[in-house]
């Protein structure tokens, strides 16, 4: 039982850290909507810069946040799914375990 209660306390901090993953994802992606400018667009669009854009259009950071974000959310489903198959497993063995005992009861 008490590697049930570990194994459901990992999931619960898995999907914790996925909570707090998915809000920097929209804090991240609501920065690139607002100041991202690809120069790749605007040279096939053929607009002609008077000077070179400024850093923080590129929106770097913003960018490596939500990439790094998109993997650790990916590792860490695939270890909640993991963790709560082996719970399902575990619970149904205690659920087998007890009724096994209860039917030796009865007889």
């Amino acid at each position: 039982m008490k590697r049930l209660e570990t194994l459901l306390g990992i999931s619960l901090v898995l999907c914790i850290i996925l909570l707090f993953l998915t809000l920097g994802d929209f804090l991240s992606l609501h920065d690139i909507k607002q100041d991202y400018v690809s120069t790749d667009i605007l040279a096939d669009l053929q607009v002609k810069l008077s000077k070179e854009l400024p850093e923080w259009t590129s929106t770097k950071a913003e960018w490596f946040v939500a990439n790094i974000s998109f993997y650790l959310k990916f590792i860490l489903a695939i270890f909640v799914i993991i963790t709560l198959s082996k719970s399902i497993k575990k619970l149904k063995s205690i659920g087998k375990e007890q009724s096994d005992q209860e039917h030796s009861l009865i007889k």
